[in-house]
């Protein structure tokens, strides 16, 4: 198999919504991670991955720190319940470092704060009750994730590509994201010109002409 440009499947994906994968695969969708606050544009990276084992939350400045600028950071939150590991104060970090964005699958505070800041924070929800210095278990950095939505399951490895806007977040390993690419630009290339054929015709009050 020839080498993945990881690089030119970023940039690829870039130009695409989550829609047009979504019309081809529901392999790597995360049905309940949506933005945080509206998203304008297709945010895409390589993942670095994040598993807390406890609400000892310290890897995630390991992890902030190792990233490279354009990764995205996804966080496994899910033994934190209804608490909190994300807020403005790392989302400041993330910003510093460069990171594209961060998915936490769980649960982020200080939305306020963090939409103000204008950096793409994906997760399941909103929470007041967050972490705070702790002894307990420490996380792993760069560990396997798997996330469960009803009978779905869906393997999150770092290294994987991440695709996010105001749809929602696919993650795919490189091979089957390298594999999808040609059919997405070409699905996404087909909706462009139908959809400027409307909006041409529905700005000039020409709609019927269109349909005819």
């Amino acid at each position: 198999m020839d080498k993945i440009d990881t690089h030119a499947l970023i940039e690829g994906y870039k130009q695409l919504a989550t829609s047009t994968i979504g019309h081809l695969t529901e392999v790597g969708y995360l049905p309940d991670i949506k933005a945080l606050f509206p998203c304008a544009h297709t945010i895409v990276g390589k993942v670095i991955t994040v598993r807390l084992n406890s609400d000892n939350t310290e890897v995630i400045n390991q992890a902030l720190i190792q990233a490279q600028p354009n990764d995205i950071l996804c966080i496994d939150a899910q033994v934190l319940g209804i608490k909190a590991c994300w807020g403005a104060l790392r989302t400041c970090a993330a910003i510093y470092e460069k990171l594209a964005g961060v998915i936490v699958i769980g649960q982020v505070t200080d939305s306020l704060q963090i939409q103000q800041l204008d950096f793409p924070v994906f997760a399941q929800g909103i929470s007041a009750i967050t972490t705070f210095k702790s002894e307990q278990t420490h996380g792993i950095l760069a560990a396997n994730i798997s996330y469960r939505f009803g009978a779905q399951t869906t393997l999150i490895r770092s290294g994987d590509i991440a695709i996010m806007d105001n749809d929602g977040v696919f993650v795919l390993p490189p091979d089957m994201a390298q594999e999808l690419l040609p059919n997405c630009q070409t699905k996404h290339q087909q909706d462009e010109t139908k959809f400027q054929l409307f909006f041409e015709a529905y700005q000039n009050d020409q709609l019927d002409l269109l349909f005819k």
